[in-house]
Parts: C-alpha cells; sequence; structure tokens
C-alpha cells in the first residue's frame, strides 16, 4: 500500500508499507519555497536586520518598499531582495548610507565595475594576512627550536604589507604617470632590500621629515636645509626606483602638490598642513635636469 505521505522534522517523507506490514522509510529533501514577495517581518529575517532598520531604509529612500494594496503593509519583491545584498555589501565595505545611496543611482555596469574594485581590495587583504599569518607562524617555529629566520625574512611580511598599502592608495596613479613596469621593478626592489637597506630606508624618510620641519618654520626654499631636504628625498627614493631622473621627480612632487592624500600624510609627519605643498615647492626648484 503506498501513497501515504507524512511530514518528519521538516522532511517530505513517504510510508511504503508492503504485504507483510513491515515498513521502509524513505526521505526526499524538501525544496525551499521562495516567495514571490517578502513581509518586512519575513525580509529582516533573511537579511539578519531590525524591522526599524527596513523602515528606516524606506523613510531615506534606500530601499523603497511596495505596500500591499489592501492593508497597505510593507512588501518586498525579488529586485528589493538584490538591491538589499547591495546595501549589505557596501555597508561591509565601510561605506556611509548617503554613500550607498549615491552608488545604487550609478547604472548596473559601473556598480559592477565598483564592486570589482571591492573585491580586489579583498583579495589584497586576504593575501596580506596570509603572508602575516606565514611570517608569524615561522617566528614561532623559530622561537621553539624549528628553522631559523633570516634577517630579511623576518622583515619581508611587513615590507609586503607597505607594498600592498600603498598600491591601493596610489597605484592607479603611479601605473598611470610611471607605467606597470617600473610600477613592478618599484615594488620588486622594495620587498627585496636587506635589512641594513630598509633600516637605512626608514632613517633617510625620518631625516627628511626633520630636515623638513625646520624650513617650515623658516619657509626658505633657497637655504641650505631646503636644498638637504631635495637631497634626502631623491635618495630615499633611489631606494625603490630602478631609475632615477628630474623629470620623474618633478612629476612625483605635482602630486605632492594637489593630492590630498599625500598632502595629509607629510601634514600628520611634520605638524604643518602645508608640508606636501612645501616638499613639492622644494623639489620643483632644485629637481632639474
Amino acid at each position: 500500500m503506498a501513497g501515504l505521505k507524512t511530514v518528519i522534522e521538516g522532511k517530505l517523507t513517504f510510508l511504503d508499507l508492503d504485504a507483510t506490514a513491515t515498513c521502509r522509510v524513505g526521505y526526499k529533501q524538501a525544496k525551499e519555497v521562495v516567495p514571490m514577495t517578502y513581509s518586512i517581518t519575513q525580509l529582516a529575517a533573511l537579511a539578519g536586520l531590525s524591522t526599524r532598520t527596513l523602515r528606516y531604509y524606506d523613510q531615506i529612500g534606500l530601499l523603497r518598499a511596495q505596500r500591499n494594496p489592501t492593508n497597505d503593509y510593507r512588501t518586498y519583491t525579488a529586485a528589493q531582495v538584490d538591491q538589499l545584498q547591495q546595501i549589505r555589501y557596501w555597508q561591509a565595505f565601510g561605506f556611509t548610507l548617503a554613500e550607498i545611496r549615491h552608488l545604487l543611482a550609478q547604472p548596473p555596469a559601473q556598480q559592477d565595475a565598483l564592486l570589482r574594485q571591492q573585491r580586489e581590495h579583498l583579495v589584497a587583504e586576504r593575501t596580506r594576512l596570509t603572508r602575516l599569518l606565514n611570517s608569524l607562524d615561522r617566528t614561532l617555529a623559530a622561537h621553539q627550536g624549528g628553522i631559523p629566520m633570516t634577517d630579511s625574512e623576518k622583515f619581508a611580511a611587513f615590507k609586503q604589507q607597505q607594498v600592498t598599502a600603498n598600491q591601493q592608495a596610489y597605484g592607479d596613479e603611479a601605473r598611470q604617470r610611471y607605467g606597470q613596469a617600473a610600477v613592478t621593478a618599484s615594488q620588486h626592489r622594495f620587498t627585496n632590500l636587506s635589512a641594513e637597506a630598509y633600516q637605512d630606508m626608514q632613517a633617510t624618510e625620518q631625516a627628511l621629515i626633520d630636515q623638513l620641519r625646520q624650513v617650515s618654520q623658516t619657509q626658505d626654499l633657497a637655504s641650505p636645509e631646503a636644498h638637504r631636504v631635495y637631497q634626502l628625498h631623491r635618495q630615499w627614493l633611489c631606494f625603490t626606483w630602478n631609475n632615477y631622473t628630474a623629470a620623474q621627480h618633478r612629476g612625483l612632487a605635482e602630486l605632492y602638490r594637489t593630492d590630498a592624500r599625500f598632502q595629509a600624510y607629510y601634514a600628520q609627519k611634520v605638524g604643518d598642513p602645508a608640508a606636501g605643498r612645501l616638499l613639492a615647492a622644494i623639489i620643483l626648484r632644485y629637481a632639474q635636469d
């Protein structure tokens, strides 16, 4: 006697009874039934949000709900589910609600391009963490009597971390100005610096900052201190540049003069909001062919 069906623990089940009254039970995984629309409570549970949050998104125009004509309750279609997924992505990437609303107004192709950029950042971050974890594991193993690390290996992960940070912050500008080959060569030189050379590079930058701080007090671009700033900056560049040219140095100075990120970096290091522009002016004065 077949055809008798029941539900056991949420799964669709059939009972197959033969003539000797033995019972064979078979299980079939029930398919998820996807509703055509979601209520606000259903969507909140699905997305891990509160209904209050979804109401707020509706009020500010971030995720507009439809209205049930019979009771005026909020409902959400598959398209709005996709939009909420996008919102959750951008939130995870650190964007504000106002920024997300602007992003969602862009054409779909532009949104996909921006998401691919975020994916590249995630891959780079995963690579950075993997290198750091591997370095830490080797350090711990060495402490327990394993294979000792060379001095270069001890700092490789940290140098690569700087390369990744610079790539994310300034990679596009560097490739446009110098080309991918030059950028790759510079990264290779930096990551392969010996421990001594790496320390020298750090000391050179600190001397540069100290001298620039002095010039920021006098604003005298013709002073020996200003010329020393130029020399130190050129020396610092040569740790990673294969072939120094005055033209490339002046091009970098233009970035210091116009790019807020460089200005913020030197403002923080020197303690003067105009330090980046001052450094640019010094380079443009002394970097001549």
